[in-house]
């Protein structure tokens, strides 16, 4: 293959060699870490609920709000309990029966720290997930319990620890025996990875081959309630690692306005349609009528989906695997995919971390 744009693209097709020259803060050694991280983040919730809840609310921002945007379209598949995810403001309501998850890896964002306060004050029994910082300190002034992240590179490689850590809380206060569920997810993350590593030729290995066709792309992804928290992780790690745009639509609601965008199709989109076991067969259906319409008008249509098995697992490896495309993208691109120059400098200018 050619080399284009700089990003040294060579017949191994993202193999060590452009991974060492590209990768300069050594992020693949982070996604190598998952299968162990989420282990350790559902061994570590130990957690004992003070009452009965109704609902579930998770609070978070950007890479810390991926966990709550899973856990809430794994529930969707399962069948509950209530779940809903807040990102950055929370209405004034009465919290009683509620129990609420405050994610922030960092433990300073500032929007986190303001919904956990609110969250309080309602009623709500909060329990905080974080390295530390002032929402340690909120929730443990609160008498609340905490789970303590360790440190990352960024707080996006935390994901597989805050998730399942989050799933172990939920399993303990909704009373879900999902440990069966949560065994097949960790098996189904080692051999995602044993796929995805950059020993794995692009022929056998889907992230690869996913990154090839999207890295000079903007991927328009498209899902269903039960992966809507798959595709709002992906886009948001192709923003924070390709330095690139992506975007999700959510069936049956894409199918009422932007279908009407593939009239004429825009050769710089890609779409790509998220499978999974658990979707509803009628919303299934129609992303199938939907990828047969954007063929007829030229469009390549490309498919995601994770390992066979229960919803848990099919979604956590389905995540893992797109994050490794939004890696194997920047290395395309020939983008160091840690940095987050502007992210870092808006936070900064606004007193968050």
């Amino acid at each position: 293959m050619k080399e284009e744009g700089g990003a040294g693209i060579m017949r191994d097709q993202f193999g060590p060699s452009l991974i060492s020259r590209v990768d300069r803060s050594d992020v693949y050694s982070s996604y190598a870490e998952w299968p162990e991280l989420a282990a350790r983040g559902f061994s570590s919730a130990a957690y004992e609920p003070r009452e009965k809840h109704r609902r579930l609310a998770v609070l978070g921002m950007g890479g810390s709000a991926s966990a709550g945007d899973i856990i809430s379209s794994w529930l969707a598949a399962r069948g509950g309990p209530e779940t809903v995810v807040y990102k950055g403001f929370l209405p004034a309501m009465d919290m009683k029966g509620t129990l609420a998850i405050a994610c922030s890896a960092s433990g300073g964002t500032m929007e986190t720290i303001q919904m956990t306060k609110a969250a309080l004050a309602n009623g709500a029994e909060v329990v905080g997930v974080s390295s530390g910082g002032a929402l340690r300190k909120d929730i443990e002034a609160a008498a609340m319990a905490h789970i303590p992240v360790p440190e990352a590179k960024a707080p996006r490689y935390m994901l597989p620890f805050m998730l399942f850590a989050c799933v172990g809380v939920v399993n303990s206060a909704f009373g879900l025996s999902a440990e069966g569920e949560v065994g097949d997810a960790l098996a189904s993350l080692k051999r995602v990875w044993a796929g995805a590593r950059a020993e794995v030729p692009a022929p056998r290995n889907t992230s690869k081959a996913l990154a090839l066709r999207l890295w000079k792309q903007t991927p328009k992804v498209y899902g269903t309630r039960v992966t809507r928290g798959v595709g709002l992780r992906f886009c948001n790690a192709v923003n924070e690692n390709a330095k690139a745009n992506a975007f999700f639509e959510e069936a049956p609601e894409a199918m009422h306005n932007d279908v009407e965008t593939w009239e004429a199709p825009h050769r710089a989109f890609s779409p790509v349609i998220l499978k999974c076991s658990a979707d509803d067969r009628m919303l299934a259906a129609r992303l199938g009528w939907f990828a047969s319409a954007l063929r007829r008008k030229g469009a390549v249509v490309l498919t995601a989906e994770g390992e066979k098995g229960p919803p848990l697992a099919e979604l956590v490896s389905m995540v893992y695997r797109l994050d490794m495309v939004s890696y194997y993208m920047a290395m395309a691109r020939g983008v160091d995919p840690l940095p987050t120059r502007l992210l870092t400098s808006l936070r900064h200018r606004l007193g968050s971390s």
